[in-house]
């Protein structure tokens, strides 16, 4: 029963971050503001979406949520490109690059949101959840981008004009994803749903849009 309360704490708090994240963003640059302001809405569809799973105890429709209750994926790759550009600050780098890379991910999520069906599962304590049980390698793919972002984030810690506090951050976030998405495809599920590494990532985010507000005033 606990780990129901602290689903729903954690629940409250990424609400809470997500609303912190959408008033920082007044004080990014357009490019920065764009996608992040897509990186949020994105989070906020799919926190909407596990909500409403959450809150469920008829499994009609639910289904449908499918295509947002994923959106992690897509949110959680562009948002650890727009900190790392904050934090190690890219001035040199175009960032519009991001949006053509975004473009990119959208296209492999729609494929992959046509391909491969997902299944309604009731969770232990609450509410339904919704699962790639016959396309775990979506999984280990997601696994891998985390991956790949934490040992980027560890070789850039040692440069002099980045902002260590910020790369501590992603490192955690990547880390904290990579862990709590190995246990769960071991099946050993801390809580309701993968939350937890999301938690970590939005809230790098604000301290990244925090930076911003700070170098923009």
């Amino acid at each position: 029963m606990i780990n129901f309360y602290i689903y729903i704490f954690l629940l409250i708090i990424v609400f809470l971050l997500l609303f912190t994240a959408t008033y920082l963003t007044r004080f990014a640059p357009k490019k920065i503001k764009t996608i992040t302001i897509f990186i949020i809405l994105a989070m906020f569809v799919r926190y909407f979406s596990s909500l409403i799973l959450f809150l469920s105890s008829n499994i009609k429709y639910l289904y449908l949520l499918k295509v947002f209750f994923f959106l992690n994926l897509v949110s959680v790759p562009l948002l650890a490109l727009t900190v790392l550009y904050v934090f190690v600050r890219m001035d040199n780098i175009k960032f519009s690059y991001i949006f053509i890379i975004a473009s990119i991910i959208l296209g492999i999520y729609a494929v992959a949101m046509y391909k491969c069906p997902g299944f309604l599962q009731s969770t232990e304590n609450h509410g339904y959840t919704i699962l790639f049980l016959e396309h775990m390698y979506i999984y280990w793919i997601y696994i891998v981008v985390n991956t790949i972002i934490l040992f980027t984030a560890i070789g850039l810690i040692s440069k002099k004009s980045i902002i260590k506090i910020g790369m501590y951050f992603v490192a955690l976030s990547a880390l904290g994803t990579i862990l709590e998405l190995i246990l769960w495809t071991m099946g050993i599920m801390l809580l309701q749903e993968i939350i937890l590494g999301d938690v970590l990532w939005i809230s790098t985010l604000v301290y990244a849009l925090n930076k911003v507000k700070k170098r923009n005033i």
